[in-house]
Parts: structure tokens; C-alpha cells; sequence
């Protein structure tokens, strides 16, 4: 009888695929707050569209653009990477990368504290969705993508124009086909990863296994640049107590949708652990525990941190850069997040803190890998599991360092820092012989 929409981030895309389909009073957008539902009909949905109005002029200005610089042979020099809500961890790697070898390249991003901090170290960035983003993407002779979240304006360019997308992690989870829009290159780790999962997800002309830029930063020495984004406090407490008797430990837990619509849900929800408790007992294994949450839960994050903190718990922005800092850890806490397969390249203990298989599972319509197979570590479902694997860690007992390894050679056809390298000499510098 009725169609309702619930999505914080995707509710445009799934509106416009249907709206021919389904009468738009059968339509309802569904907002939570403050721990309740709000529909909103077609007449306030409409509204809202009001507003669009200077987004699909500058749409149609991007396309007429692109489309008269290609007619009158005009010369395109930008490197335009696009990211939308939050900077990505290859983004950023590749970007910076770029930025030194060509200063055509530009960053374009709706996050404004990010676009900053950019600024002030010196690269060139500009605020997306501004008439001066649609100049700088008219005039690019490659975008450089790693999420999906922001495709319309790539429908606009010319076709002279190139498009690369490289994703933000191997793929676990289950995930829907993205098959509203074709891009022209798509960057992955091998070309088993492109078969098995990647090339069912992203629709490309060319699958390319180049690497994960951001994947450099496990491997190289840092530059200063390199630590842009990234927590320094976190970054250098990290690196002074790595391999010492004071180890280091990162959680990382994915997204969970089911978590984000229901604004308001508590802190056992968000983070499933009591983190007093967890502080003692940190201390008393002389462990340091960092917390990096998915950018998709940064306002709760920001609700539930106590103001006066812990001595042995801290937590990493949301939206920040955790990866130099990966260089640096000991052991990696997760559950369903692709963040493990990159620690692969370190081949470093990782624990898998899946308390809610069964329900995570179920509602993503199960993995694309046979998740027991591609999980190289100890299962725990509480804090007291979670716990006693962090102790066998500590004592030296890691049963999975050769199915670690051997798993790292499946996913991974290149093992070193040159990713960004790949990525710039055989598609961005050379774009027109491609």
C-alpha cells in the first residue's frame, strides 16, 4: 500500500529508481530522531525538492560544460578526486600522492573542517557542490571516486572524461549492485578479489589490480603528510609504545544499519562492552585500546565519550585516518569490517569480536565469502571472551600466523608501498593514451 524509505544516506538514489514505478503519495520518507519515526509525505518530500533547485542547476550547468569543452577541444589538466560525506582512507593516500607530482590536482568534499585542514597544509580543495566544483569537474580529465554515494555529477561529464573508483575495502558483507553508472577503471587488491566479489558490486570497464593506496601506509615510512587526518596524539602514543611491553590494540567495527536508524540506542549498542571495566582490566595487561567507529555513528560517538575519559581507552575521530596508526598496532579488534583484510599485510594477531553474528548474518543476507574460511583469528561473542584472546595474544600463542599469511596471498597481488605509484604512472599521469 505504501512505500517507505528509510535511509539517512541513500534516500535520493532509491527515490528517483522508483518514483516512475509508484505513486508519489505512496512515497514516505522516514526520519528518525530522538528515538522515534517521522513520515514525511510527498508534499514535504516536495519541499525539500524546492531547495534541490540550485543543485539541479548546477547540474545542468556541469553538463553543458563539460560537454562545450569537449566540443570546442578545449585542454583539461585536473585531477579531480570527489568525496562526499567523509574523506576515505585511499582518497586521501592517492591524493596527497597526486598533489605532489601535479599541481592540477584538487580535492572536492562537503566535509568542511576536513577541507581546511587541507587548505592549510598547502593542498588545493575546493567545497563540493559549489559553482567552483562544477568549473574544476568540467574542466578534469580524470574523477577519482572511493564510495558510491555520489555519482550524478559523474553522469554529467563528457564521455572524453575518465572516471576510476576505487572502493573502500574488500568486500565481507553482501552488498547490492551498483549499476547506476559505469566507471571507466575500477581499482582493487587482485584479480581474485575482482572475480569473487568487486566486479559484482561496481560496474566498470577495466578491472585493474593496482592496490590500495591507503594500504602504502601499513608499509612505508611516514611523511608528514602522510599522518594528515590522523589523530597525532593517538598516532605518536601509538608508535612510542609499539613493540614494547605496552601494546597497542585497535577495535574497528563495521557499520551496522540496524544500529544508525534508531537514533537515541544506547551505549551497550554502540559499542557492546562496559569500557570501565574494560579500563581495569586493560591495565592490569598493560594494554593501550583504541577505538575508531564507522563515520556513519560520529554523532553518538560524540554523545557517549565521558568527558573525563580513560587510562587506558581512547577513541580515534570518526572521520579521521586511522591507517598510519595501523602501522604501529599490535592487535586488531573487529567483526565484519574490511579494515582485516588490509591488517593482513602486516600479518599481525586479529580477533574477531562477532557477538552479534547471528542477527548481523541475517539481516545482510549472509557474506560473499564463507566467513569462517576468511576470518584468521579467534572468534569471542563478550568481554570476557574478548579478554582471554587478547591474553593467549600476549602469550605468544597465535595459531592462525600461517593461515594469515596464506590468505594475504590470495587477496593481495602486490605486497608493498607502491599502490599511489601504480594508480599515478598507468592511469592518471597517461590518461590519454588509456
Amino acid at each position: 500500500d505504501h512505500m517507505l524509505i528509510v535511509s539517512a544516506n541513500h534516500f535520493e538514489s532509491i527515490f528517483r529508481e522508483h518514483r516512475k514505478a509508484i505513486n508519489l503519495r505512496k512515497i514516505l520518507k522516514v526520519i528518525v530522531k530522538e528515538n522515534s519515526y517521522f513520515f514525511q509525505s510527498q508534499k514535504e518530500i516536495s519541499k525539500e525538492k524546492i531547495y534541490s533547485i540550485p543543485h539541479k542547476f548546477r547540474m545542468m550547468l556541469l553538463r553543458i560544460l563539460s560537454n562545450s569543452i569537449s566540443i570546442l577541444g578545449l585542454k583539461r589538466s585536473t585531477i579531480s578526486f570527489v568525496a562526499k560525506s567523509f574523506i576515505g582512507n585511499n582518497l586521501k593516500a592517492l591524493h596527497i600522492y597526486s598533489a605532489k607530482k601535479s599541481s592540477s590536482t584538487t580535492l572536492l568534499t562537503d566535509d568542511l573542517s576536513k577541507l581546511e585542514e587541507l587548505r592549510k597544509n598547502g593542498f588545493l580543495a575546493f567545497k563540493l557542490n559549489s559553482f567552483r566544483a562544477v568549473w574544476k569537474l568540467a574542466f578534469s580529465k580524470i574523477v577519482i571516486q572511493d564510495q558510491g554515494n555520489f555519482t550524478e555529477p559523474l553522469t554529467k561529464l563528457s564521455p572524453r572524461q575518465k572516471s576510476i573508483q576505487m572502493w573502500h575495502g574488500i568486500p565481507l558483507k553482501r552488498m547490492n549492485r551498483l549499476a547506476n553508472y559505469t566507471y571507466d577503471y575500477l581499482i582493487s587488491p587482485s584479480d581474485y578479489v575482482n572475480e569473487t566479489s568487486l566486479a559484482d558490486v561496481v560496474v566498470a570497464r577495466k578491472h585493474l589490480d593496482y592496490g590500495y593506496p591507503r594500504n602504502d601506509l601499513l608499509l612505508k615510512k611516514h611523511e608528514e603528510h602522510d599522518l594528515l587526518l590522523c589523530d597525532r596524539k593517538l598516532y605518536e602514543l601509538a608508535k612510542q609504545r609499539f613493540r614494547t611491553d605496552k601494546k597497542i590494540l585497535v577495535y574497528m567495527p563495521t557499520h551496522r544499519e540496524s544500529a544508525t536508524s534508531i537514533a537515541g540506542y544506547s551505549k551497550q549498542d554502540l559499542i557492546p562492552l562496559d569500557l570501565e571495566s574494560l579500563d581495569h582490566s586493560l591495565d592490569s595487561l598493560s594494554c593501550t585500546l583504541i577505538l575508531k567507529l564507522h563515520p556513519f555513528v560520529k554523532q553518538f560517538q560524540e554523545k557517549h565519550i565521558p568527558s573525563k575519559g580513560f587510562r587506558n581507552v581512547y577513541f580515534h575521530s570518526t572521520d579521521g585516518d586511522i591507517y598510519p596508526l595501523l602501522k604501529y598496532t599490535d592487535i586488531l579488534i573487529t567483526d565484519y569490517s574490511s579494515i582485516f583484510f588490509d591488517f593482513l599485510l602486516l600479518n599481525r594477531p586479529i580477533i574477531f569480536f562477532d557477538y552479534d553474528f547471528k542477527e548481523y548474518s541475517s539481516n545482510m543476507g549472509g557474506f560473499v565469502y564463507d566467513y569462517e574460511k576468511m576470518t584468521p583469528g579467534p572468534k569471542v561473542k563478550n568481554q570476557g571472551q574478548l579478554l582471554e584472546a587478547i591474553g593467549k595474544q600476549l602469550s605468544n600463542e597465535d595459531e592462525f600466523h600461517q593461515t594469515r599469511f596464506s590468505l594475504c596471498q590470495k587477496l593481495f597481488t602486490h605486497q608493498d608501498a607502491n599502490s599511489s605509484q601504480r594508480i599515478f604512472d598507468n592511469l592518471i599521469s597517461d590518461i590519454d593514451r588509456n
